[in-house]
């Protein structure tokens, strides 16, 4: 029984690398969780107990984090969706204010 939190921390550490691998790209849950050995919903829970947040949002944050990166060099923000897997301009202006509290105009306009 002592070796189940390190298996699952294993799985979970595939789980993130499998991710950060490809999260500019569609990746679903149960793709995700068969890749790791979990069910979806095992991946699910174990993400919350981990990170606090769900494995969709743990993405969410990777692609802003990339968009936020992207801005810093000077990309246009009207190219950046496409280029960290979101699906439009203002799938993009939704997630970047909620998570860094400006658009991503904004963002460029301050770090320029």
């Amino acid at each position: 029984m002592k070796d189940r939190p390190c298996r699952a921390s294993a799985r979970l550490r595939r789980a993130f690398e499998l991710i950060r691998e490809r999260f500019v790209t569609a990746l679903s849950l149960d793709e995700i969780a068969l890749h790791v050995g979990l069910d979806k919903f095992q991946l699910i829970r174990a993400f919350r107990d981990q990170l606090g947040v769900t494995p969709y949002a743990y993405v969410t944050q990777l692609r802003i984090g990339r968009a936020r990166a992207l801005l810093t060099r000077g990309v246009p923000p009207s190219e950046i969706a496409a280029r960290v897997g979101l699906y439009d301009q203002s799938q993009l202006n939704r997630h970047f204010k909620r998570i860094v509290g400006i658009t991503p105009g904004q963002f460029a306009r301050a770090v320029v």
